[in-house]
């Protein structure tokens, strides 16, 4: 195991825990007074074990940055912030970045080695041992089965996988459990993430460049094709990335050859692309938006995810499972919840998925004074949603979002809902969409207000008055 220690002060407790912890465990120490990440490019793979220690004082919110590029590197690394503001939004941050200790104060020798005991004895044993790699994936709906059965036989192979979900679904999760599950798994996983790569700077940061290359290139770097070489590349949000950058993307999964930036010879990597997107690629390349050559070069192995709004049922697994890692990363205590706590989760429609439920969980648990989680500590977003929950509720609990509008007024709701459908020229899926609904919940309103056969009717006795017209005659 690796530790590594980042601040600019003297810091003799860091040096004496370290010493001590040397003589009991097999370790390795490094001291660093940047927050460079190239240090840990060159000293830690993927499935590296290790920990990091972060002097705040050093860096600050600085510090924010560095982790959320540390986690797409090496998401493994246990991480403990030292010295920082005793400051509730600020600790919410940084455990929202995969941080696992916030201390407000200098740690004493005897304090900081104690903890360090306990993070290499949990990172002692290899992944297979704690826990599946499969498990991970928290959920026994229908959706959820027929994923991870199909799992093995993906992450066996070294096609390329395009993974589909909204944001938060846990798209990079089930990345990493398909280069768990594969005979890549000892090879490194990189992710290369389209939302925050500028085009300027692509192909000195995908495909690395030269010593001299351009103005500031001190020295030759690797670029994340480079680094993932033997392993996995997560290209995330691929569906974001310009059509000019498509193009020379395209070329390196076609060759699996590159050039660095001011290099004249092609170089090799033996990479397996698992992309995702939040976006309906299909629907992009029709639009022009999106390479139909890449499109096709990535599709060979398609896993959609579905939102948490349209797996209820996985909710309380979820929340379970997630409760019991937070409480131990937060060193907080968990007795329990209230039945209305659970209440207004599922009632919540959860724009911002599992992503979102971690956030609210780690809330809950840093505010519970006892363990015990009650309703006062959701924030007011779940409490009072924009649309609150209807007293009547289909689907398992689940109520429309016409339904929580304007609950009473049911003709003007059959209405909206008969105008979508003829702006939508009929399409069931389409006029959900522009409703807000699920396909299966605009089906269940059509046959509650008899729309099925509405298109028949209206050619026969001609259309209904319009929406306008009825609110008019509401009102007199």
């Amino acid at each position: 195991m690796r530790l590594f220690a980042f601040t600019r002060k003297e810091d003799n407790n860091i040096y004496l825990c370290f010493e001590e912890l040397t003589k009991r465990r097999k370790v390795e120490f490094y001291l660093f007074d940047q927050l460079n990440l190239e240090n840990l490019y060159s000293l830690c793979r993927s499935d590296e074990k290790g920990v990091i220690i972060i002097d705040y004082e050093s860096f600050e919110e600085e510090a924010l940055l560095f982790i959320d590029r540390v986690k797409k590197v090496n998401d493994t690394l246990q991480i403990i912030i030292t010295k920082a503001p005793s400051n509730v939004d600020l600790a919410m941050k940084f455990f929202s970045k995969g941080v696992q200790y916030y201390f407000t104060t200098e740690l004493d020798k005897n304090c900081l080695c104690s903890i360090l005991d306990e993070i290499s004895e949990s990172l002692s044993s290899p992944l297979n041992e704690r826990e599946e790699p499969i498990s991970l994936f928290v959920g026994n709906s229908r959706a959820i089965r027929k994923i991870k059965e199909f799992l093995p036989t993906i992450a066996e192979t070294n096609c390329n996988v395009l993974i589909i979900g909204e944001t938060g679904t846990g798209k990079e999760l089930l990345a990493r459990i398909i280069h768990q599950l594969s005979s890549r798994r000892h090879g490194p996983f990189i992710t290369l993430d389209c939302t925050t790569l500028q085009e300027t700077i692509f192909e000195s940061e995908v495909f690395g460049h030269e010593k001299g290359a351009f103005t500031g290139a001190i020295n030759s770097k690797k670029g994340l094709v480079e680094l993932a070489d033997g392993g996995s590349l997560f290209v995330d949000e691929i569906g974001e990335l310009p059509l000019p950058l498509q193009k020379k993307f395209l070329r390196f999964i076609q060759e699996k050859t590159f050039l660095r930036v001011g290099g004249t010879k092609f170089l090799k990597a033996d990479v397996r692309i698992i992309a995702a997107t939040n976006r309906n690629l299909e629907e992009e390349v029709k639009k022009g938006h999106f390479r139909a050559d890449l499109y096709f070069r990535l599709n060979t192995l398609i896993i959609e995810i579905p939102p948490l709004r349209d797996r209820k049922e996985d909710l309380p697994l979820i929340l379970e499972h997630f409760l019991k890692i937070k409480s131990k990363e937060l060193g907080r205590p968990f007795r329990g919840f209230s039945k209305k706590f659970l209440e207004y989760l599922l009632n919540y429609n959860w724009p911002g998925n599992v992503r979102e439920l971690i956030n609210v969980v780690e809330r809950a648990l840093v505010l519970a004074r006892d363990g015990y989680l009650t309703e006062d500590l959701l924030p007011n977003n779940i409490k009072n949603p924009l649309f609150p929950p209807s007293s009547e509720r289909e689907n398992q609990g689940h109520s429309s979002l016409l339904e929580r509008v304007s609950p009473h007024l049911h003709e003007i709701e059959r209405e909206i809902i008969l105008q979508a459908l003829i702006k939508n020229n009929w399409n069931q899926t389409k006029t959900a969409e522009s409703l807000g609904l699920t396909r299966k919940q605009l089906l269940t309103k059509l046959k509650k207000f008899s729309l099925s056969k509405a298109r028949e009717n209206l050619s026969l006795h001609g259309k209904t008055s319009s929406l306008e017209d009825k609110i008019k005659n509401r009102g007199k």
